[in-house]
């Protein structure tokens, strides 16, 4: 609702069309209104500004020197708010398709590369959320979601993309100084934990047997929170297989003291509406995810 201050937007596209012509009938004509409605409505601005806008000379009008100005401010109003228009009708045609992932992934794999699969589909208005908690896919605005473990749900179609397993990783000093570790001997180590995957430690421990009582422990909140910690030479983490691999990659430093000792952990997989199972951009985006996969997650150290 306009303000006590601002005449109607009607009023200021009149007078724009009037002040560009120069002439009533003809502004009349490019807004299919008459002649008499053209004036009139220029005559109820300029009693709303206090000012005249137009001099009438035998049926002929120019600007005052207070219309000039005001022309050149409406002209560019109008115009950005064309441009706004245009902007917004522009994007209501794009499809969105809505990411869900967890963060190690978004970080990982996602954001350093979703502009290769936005280049190929320029129409896409591309968003990624992640969030470490499974969100209701089939009622959320998600197109896809990349997901640890596949579910029941009846809805929903699941791909594999790649098999998570576990093993430690440290740094190469850290190993120098705790020459134990390469033989599962934790002693004097800190160990690095996750605060959302309680299981990842036990799990492995159970398997290869090695449960030493470790008082010396860190929990951090992500992946890349543990990987960093392992940078400092803090202490030990469960390193995720095969996203360790990448670290290893831009960090020499950092090694796999146990290697031969891997345990499975699970799985991720991409899911999607049953109704969607025919989408060729679905189909395109799981094509590029496991080519991004084995890219980034290559056992290829160099």
């Amino acid at each position: 609702m306009p303000t006590p201050h601002l005449p109607s937007l009607n009023l200021i596209r009149v007078f724009e069309v009037a002040a560009r012509r120069l002439s009533f009938k003809d502004a009349a004509n490019e807004l299919f209104v008459s002649p008499p409605a053209v004036s009139h409505q220029i005559k109820a601005l300029e009693e709303s500004l206090g000012v005249a806008l137009f001099k009438r000379e035998n049926r002929k009008i120019s600007l005052t020197s207070e219309g000039k100005r005001y022309y050149l401010h409406v002209k560019r109003g109008l115009d950005l708010i064309d441009s706004a228009t245009l902007a917004v009708r522009k994007e209501r045609k794009k499809q969105y398709f809505v990411i869900n992932t967890l963060p190690n992934i978004a970080s990982l794999l996602l954001f350093p590369n979703i502009h290769e699969f936005q280049a190929a589909f320029p129409e896409l208005n591309i968003q990624i959320d992640s969030d470490i908690s499974r969100i209701d896919l089939e009622r959320s605005e998600a197109t896809v979601a990349i997901r640890h473990e596949c579910g029941n749900e009846p809805g929903l179609t699941y791909h594999p993309l790649v098999e998570i397993s576990l093993t430690p990783i440290c740094t190469r000093s850290y190993l120098a100084e705790h020459p134990g570790l390469s033989t599962g001997d934790f002693s004097g180590c800190r160990i690095i934990k996750i605060a959302s995957d309680t299981y990842q430690w036990p799990r492995w421990q159970t398997q290869w047997e090695l449960l030493p009582e470790i008082a010396n422990e860190l929990v951090v909140s992500t992946v890349q929170s543990s990987i960093e910690a392992v940078k400092s030479n803090v202490g030990v983490a469960m390193g995720y297989l095969p996203t360790s691999y990448q670290f290893m990659r831009s960090d020499d430093d950092l090694v796999l003291p146990l290697a031969e000792k891997v345990t499975r952990h699970g799985e991720c997989f991409l899911a999607y509406s049953n109704s969607n199972k025919d989408d060729d951009v679905i189909r395109a985006f799981h094509d590029w995810v496991v080519g991004v996969i084995a890219k980034e997650w290559s056992d290829k150290i160099i």
